[in-house]
């Protein structure tokens, strides 16, 4: 009897599992929901013209400009590692980096730590250049991944997790 009890007990139980899997279940549509996606847990880094990180439109005027490297990032992060490849001609700009902590030069790759968990638009650095007021047409900044790590730009979360991020490739406009 005991053994009967068991196996009916079983039975019970994949019986009311059934009816409960079966409930969910669409019988006029077999459309399945896509899937969520995963939050950008690094966010993006570029080189704007603001230190908001709102303008993306660089002039190229022949003189001296002010550059802003912001990283955008909506789920928190304490430090990021880069290095920024400017079009031919602008040479190595005077770099004023916002956080008392950084290692290494934004040539080879740069490791900025933010002494704080930041969310929204993080104003990292601010890039002074004397620009060449003729750079060629389709010319860009880009925000490429450190030396040291050549995969990717590096973020670290709020939760000290290593993730991979991106970089901008913001066009330059001569004037």
């Amino acid at each position: 009897m005991n053994r009967a009890f068991r196996v009916f007990y079983i039975i019970c139980i994949l019986v009311v599992f059934s009816f409960v899997i079966g409930c969910g279940d669409d019988p006029v549509s077999t459309k399945q929901n896509p899937p969520l996606p995963e939050p950008d847990l690094a966010g993006v880094i570029g080189v704007f013209s603001d230190a908001a990180g709102t303008n993306a439109n660089i002039t190229d005027t022949g003189g001296v400009v002010t550059l802003y490297v912001v990283h955008t990032i909506d789920v928190g992060a304490t430090a990021s590692a880069f290095k920024i490849e400017a079009p031919a001609g602008w040479g190595t700009p005077a770099v004023q980096v916002e956080f008392p902590l950084s290692i290494g030069n934004i040539v080879d790759g740069i490791s900025v730590a933010y002494n704080t968990c930041k969310v929204g638009a993080v104003h990292v650095m601010t890039l002074t250049y004397d620009s060449p007021g003729n750079t060629a047409q389709g010319s860009t900044f880009k925000v490429l991944p450190h030396t040291e790590w050549p995969n990717h730009v590096q973020v670290v979360d709020c939760f000290d997790a290593l993730h991979d991020g991106a970089g901008l490739q913001t066009p330059v406009v001569v004037q």
